[in-house]
């Protein structure tokens, strides 16, 4: 897994909105509008308020894979997806997510997002 940070937090993206509603399932598209795979949520560092990254599920023959995109590769949503500055084939050299190895965003996650000092 790429995200080592012990504060790092799974939000699913059916919490996350847009301009047309809750994320989940939303299409992730590179700038092309070629398929990448559908958003399954973020990983968050709540104490510096950050969104580190988007975990992208794409299926597979027996079952979903899910890959970490960094938050810093730009990104642009639109109605219909969100559409990310990278190109499909950089997918197979990300290494396999398992949103069950990162704890869940929690209302305690909220509080301490809240009352974190902010960094400059």
């Amino acid at each position: 897994m790429q995200a080592a940070n012990a504060t790092l937090r799974f939000l699913n993206a059916s919490r996350l909105e847009g301009p047309s509603g809750d994320l989940a399932g939303v299409p992730l598209e590179s700038v092309e509008g070629e398929p990448l795979g559908t958003l399954a949520g973020v990983l968050i560092d709540p104490p510096a308020r950050r969104v580190c990254y988007f975990v992208v599920e794409k299926p597979g023959w027996l079952r979903r894979r899910q890959f970490l995109i960094s938050s810093d590769c730009p990104a642009r949503i639109e109605p219909d997806a969100l559409r990310l500055d990278i190109d499909p084939g950089e997918l197979a050299a990300l290494d396999e997510f398992d949103s069950r190895a990162v704890p869940p965003f929690s209302a305690e996650d909220t509080v301490d997002a809240m009352f974190a000092e902010r960094v400059a």
